[in-house]
């Protein structure tokens, strides 16, 4: 699945000592965590730690990324497990960090201590910081499933944590490039945007970098909103509808993108385009149909299962017969992430955290399930190739529309 790049070894590090605890986990798939080694390598399971929320109001999210790192390691198994290690099987052990920040690190060092070689999490960007924090004290590698914030890793020297998906500033450029492109290629014109974003870390931060982008493609940024958790959209409706944009970008998590049509409904407003940059909603068929037909022609972007590859096809059938759940963007960069751990665990032909960082430092992951190109790392832990693809929702179903590499239908507006 992985080959080594001609890159240069990410980092020389030493290895700190970390706390370990032992509560509060659920879920595993293979033998019971307590008889692996303690994570110290040994050569007949190797276990990955899966820190999302399972309860809370991220909870129904969670529960489905935590189910698609257990999907990918059981069909890893299936199909004979990691081969340069003599086929050693991948256990999972999950920790529910309920969405909450101050449970990030906690529940990483219980991960470890339930012998965990190497990490991934958490969804919420600020549980995600804490998490990955907590796995560089430690020494354990951290391959983020999904987390948008820029701050993660471009804020301090992180040495064990690695990002596959497209950061903020990332999510913004392919936002600014390509949904422009798709309404003027369409014959309309865009000239003013109204972003709405979630007032913590991840909306601020892909608000930000819209702001400076946004411009670059001939367009002026007219009003931008916030909302927090369990607010009403009413105000910032009212806010946008005033100050009257071509279009209205979305960065929020599914209740707040939901509340906004909502609001908008109440109060007859749609603007002449609707669109959404890192907005799980206008990925999630149960979300856009509880939205309806406000959400219909919606642009967005964010990362994407590959619709034109038949393997990708395949893993979301199996994940949907398994689980009896949705496969959406989440879920999808979830099992990306965890390809890319299992990558890494065959390059290395070892369970020891030391070894498996060295693999990821240097390793391009060509075979994976993404709408994006082959996965690599630079200096920062960053995915050199990340791809936020452009969706466009049609019968209330998020369809690719862009880049045309990816693409599996055209563009209707």
């Amino acid at each position: 699945m992985g080959t080594h790049s001609n890159r240069n070894p990410r980092r020389k590090f030493l290895k700190y000592v970390g706390a370990a605890g032992a509560a509060g986990l659920a879920g595993c798939v293979g033998q019971d965590p307590g008889e692996d080694d303690g994570g110290d390598g040994g050569d007949d399971t190797v276990v990955i730690g899966s820190n999302h929320p399972l309860s809370g109001s991220l909870g129904g999210t969670g529960e489905r990324m935590d189910n698609a790192v257990k999907l990918a390691a059981m069909m890893k198994n299936e199909n004979g497990g990691i081969e340069s290690m003599d086929g050693a099987e991948l256990e999972v052990v999950s920790g529910d960090n309920q969405g909450e920040q101050e449970l990030g690190g906690e529940i990483t060092d219980e991960l470890i201590g339930e012998g965990a070689d190497v990490l991934t999490g958490c969804f919420s960007s600020p549980v995600t910081n804490a998490a990955t924090r907590a796995a560089e004290r430690d020494g354990t590698p951290f391959v983020i499933s999904v987390s948008v914030a820029d701050d993660i890793l471009q804020e301090s020297e992180m040495n064990y944590v690695y990002r596959p998906q497209p950061r903020a500033r990332q999510m913004a450029v392919d936002h600014a490039d390509l949904m422009p492109a798709a309404i003027r290629d369409a014959g309309h014109e865009v000239e003013t945007a109204g972003i709405y974003y979630i007032d913590i870390d991840f909306g601020q931060s892909v608000r930000d970098a819209l702001e400076e982008e946004l411009p670059e493609q001939g367009i002026e940024v007219v009003e931008d909103v916030g909302i927090g958790f369990g607010e009403t959209a009413d105000t910032q409706v009212t806010q946008l509808q005033s100050a009257d944009p071509d279009v209205v970008i979305a960065i929020s998590y599914e209740g707040e993108t939901v509340e906004l049509l909502r609001a908008m409904d109440d109060q007859d407003y749609r603007p002449p385009f609707l669109a959404g940059c890192a907005n799980e909603a206008l990925n999630d068929r149960s979300a856009l149909e509880e939205m309806g037909d406000t959400a219909e022609d919606a642009l967005a972007t964010n990362f994407a299962l590959n619709p034109v590859d038949d393997r990708a096809a395949d893993v979301r059938d199996r994940f949907e017969e398994e689980f009896d759940q949705s496969f959406d963007a989440n879920v999808a960069m979830t099992y990306v992430a965890t390809e890319v751990i299992i990558a890494a665990i065959e390059d290395a032909g070892s369970g020891d955290p030391e070894d498996i960082n060295d693999a990821l430092a240097e390793i391009e992951v060509s075979e994976h399930v993404a709408a994006m190109p082959p996965i690599t790392f630079d200096e920062y832990g960053e995915n050199e190739n990340a791809l936020a693809p452009l969706f466009q929702v049609q019968d209330l179903e998020d369809r690719v529309v862009a880049p045309e590499e990816f693409a599996e239908i055209d563009v209707d507006l």
